[in-house]
């Protein structure tokens, strides 16, 4: 373990010894400090910036690191604006490989530009996670099965140009994060008491746990361009080549035979060597999208092809959509609904 990542843990520890000190004394501060939950630790963004806040005031019972947990909220700024992006309802499995190039780019701006001796960690921890992981070429191509990924790939793996570059720092500045008090979701609660109890009455200790989140529809996340995405001395591996053994493996678990995955990862090189796209004729223009509905169905190896990306680009980014329509249904057909006679549903259209 370096020493850098001796002072993350410590300065990590440090705002959870304050927060909780502030919870005694939220009287005399005048706010509730929000609790770290080690299951979302996420919301340790929310810590850091409630003690920036109120540091005057927290000043008077403790010592405060105030330096560091600023490095520790640019850093964690990052990760929640990608984990409010890819959990979010409109975003598509095809946009994250530019999200994570920029996560991974944006690190890089604080420990250069403002000496953050956290973000290099940031950096590479989220490297090592994402694209740099098992799963990394699922990111890969997913991007790449569409025209926006196929020309960026062409352009920057084939050919080595130097796409225009942009300050990845931009998509993630901390003044745009929201900044909500962390208590359990008011669905969760409520289902908590449903399933566990029998009860569809709630109670909620309002001065242990502050204002309740308002579930409101999610926002659009912000789009990007390949502007955005940017070359990185972090990043050295060449993700068509990540892209196209990923896709190899899915073929493979699918069991098709061997020469015919061959042939399929060749289509996949000539789709993204070729500078004439091959399947331009086939383009949605009002969403800049290939048809790969319409492809599947043709003959041959192109079918198969088609029907691994539409499977590939129809993926959540995130299981939170796939939780959050569940919690739904279950508001929905709750207990007392599940007693009820059939004839009276039916009466209900239910």
């Amino acid at each position: 373990m370096t020493t850098k990542d001796v002072a993350l843990g410590a300065i990590v520890k440090h705002i959870h010894e304050i927060s909780a000190l502030c919870r005694i004394h939220v009287e005399d501060i005048g706010a509730l400090c929000p609790k770290h939950v080690s299951t979302r630790w996420i919301y340790d963004y929310n810590i850091c910036m409630f003690i920036i806040k109120y540091q005057d005031k927290i000043s008077r019972y403790t010592r405060i690191d105030i330096e560091n947990i600023k490095f520790l909220r640019d850093c964690l700024a990052i990760l929640k604006k990608l984990i409010s992006t890819f959990e979010s309802d409109k975003t598509k499995i095809s946009d994250c490989y530019v999200w994570l190039c920029k996560g991974i780019e944006a690190p890089q701006y604080l420990s250069s530009s403002n000496n953050n001796p956290f973000a290099g960690i940031l950096s590479r921890s989220l490297l090592n996670y994402t694209l740099g992981s098992d799963f990394g070429g699922l990111w890969c191509l997913a991007f790449a099965f569409t025209p926006k990924g196929r020309y960026y790939f062409n352009q920057k793996f084939v050919h080595g140009a130097q796409i225009n570059e942009s300050p990845a720092i931009n998509s993630f500045d901390i003044t745009n994060v929201t900044f909500v008090n962390p208590v359990e979701d008011i669905q969760s609660i409520y289902m908590d008491s449903i399933f566990e109890e029998g009860s569809t009455e709630v109670s909620l200790d309002m001065v242990e746990e502050g204002s309740i989140r308002q579930v409101t529809a999610t926002i659009d996340p912000p789009m990007l361009d390949l502007a955005d995405v940017t070359s990185s001395s972090n990043q050295p591996v060449n993700h068509f080549v990540a892209a196209r053994q990923y896709l190899k493996s899915i073929l493979e678990q699918f069991r098709i035979p061997g020469q015919t995955i061959t042939d399929i990862i060749t289509l996949f090189n000539t789709y993204i060597n070729s500078d004439n796209d091959i399947f331009s004729d086939d383009m949605i223009q009002e969403r800049q999208e290939y048809g790969w509905e319409e492809i599947s169905h043709r003959d041959g190896n192109v079918s198969i092809f088609a029907d691994i990306a539409l499977r590939v680009i129809s993926a959540s980014p995130s299981e939170a959509t796939c939780e959050r329509t569940i919690k739904d249904q279950r508001l929905i057909l709750n207990l007392k609904r599940l007693r009820s006679h059939k004839i009276l549903l039916d009466s209900r259209e239910i």
